[in-house]
């Protein structure tokens, strides 16, 4: 074999253990260490109840977070005390406590007193108290909770979260939606999604065990579709695929990122303590931002969520 026939083949040889690995050190090498510092909108972080504020605060710093929140549950105390750093969502308690107390036909029904009630407050804290995002309505987390209580499945096209999306809409607010990628659940959230197209749907977790694939096809379809990032790094939880480590980031997805700049976010979503904190960080940093160009790295960390939310 030529010399020069060998080092190409080599190359080859190299390029595809790069993919296979899931690593894009081109797009690390163009972020670079500015990857360690781009300020960072938290847009999917649950406040737990062993959190307190000086020590968020803290940690927030340190990681270059300049907000966080945007779905519900956690302590208050330390929302409060949170301030204008708290990304204040709506309608997830309502949403989780609905589905607790009524039978499937009167959660699924907007005309139900209580779903009625539970959509006039929804609206009251997005008009009057400075709510910026509906959720996480959990529609569908059959296996992918941590949480027994939450773990059920609903129509995704229901006419109650259709009020609520419409909701979303009327008020240029997002609805962050739980939902695994089953068959007929992803033709629910289409029909969902086509509802009220000037509305934009946040998938959590982006579908959770979908493939890049999966969301590229239902980007294509609906404009008004997005994904928050959050708990598909790695270690994986419960019935999620990982995305990206500190290791590197599946080619797919971020073929798929860069494709679509504008429809992602990013968020730790719920850690059991400090150093789980710390460690997420590092991988949404070294495992993800480091592996996009700066552009779309920027839009990703805090532009998009500013964007959405309404922050600017």
């Amino acid at each position: 074999m030529m010399p020069l026939r060998r080092a190409l083949v080599g190359l080859g040889c190299a390029l595809q253990l790069l993919a296979t690995q899931g690593l894009a050190q081109a797009s690390a090498a163009e972020l670079g260490a500015e990857a360690a510092a781009i300020p960072i909108i938290d847009a999917h972080f649950h406040v737990m109840m062993w959190i307190d504020a000086p020590s968020l605060v803290e940690h927030m710093d340190r990681n270059h977070i300049s907000m966080a929140g945007g779905v519900g549950g956690g302590s208050l105390p330390t929302i409060v005390a949170l301030g204008e750093r708290f990304i204040r969502p709506t309608g997830m308690g309502a949403w989780l406590g609905l589905h607790r107390k009524l039978d499937a036909a009167d959660f699924e029904n907007p005309e139900t007193p209580a779903v009625r009630s539970a959509l006039a407050m929804i609206e009251a804290d997005l008009r009057d108290r400075g709510a910026r995002v509906i959720g996480e309505i959990h529609v569908n987390a059959l296996t992918t909770t941590q949480e027994p209580a939450n773990r059920f499945k609903t129509p995704a096209d229901s006419a109650t979260l259709k009020a609520i999306f419409a909701l979303a809409g009327q008020h240029g607010r997002p609805l962050n939606v739980h939902a695994q990628w089953d068959t007929d659940t992803v033709q629910q959230l289409e029909r969902l999604a086509d509802s009220f197209p000037s509305a934009r749907l946040v998938l959590a977790h982006c579908g959770s065990n979908s493939t890049a694939g999966d969301v590229r096809e239902m980007f294509e379809r609906h404009a008004n579709v997005c994904c928050d990032l959050s708990a598909r790094g790695s270690p994986p939880l419960r019935g999620r695929t990982v995305i990206f480590s500190e290791a590197g980031l599946d080619p797919r997805w971020q073929r798929l990122i860069e494709d679509y700049p504008d429809r992602f976010v990013v968020g730790i979503d719920t850690v059991h303590d400090w150093q789980e904190y710390d460690g997420v960080v590092r991988a949404i940093r070294r495992g993800l931002l480091a592996h996009l160009s700066p552009e779309t790295a920027r839009r990703v960390a805090s532009g998009n969520a500013e964007e959405w939310f309404g922050l600017r």
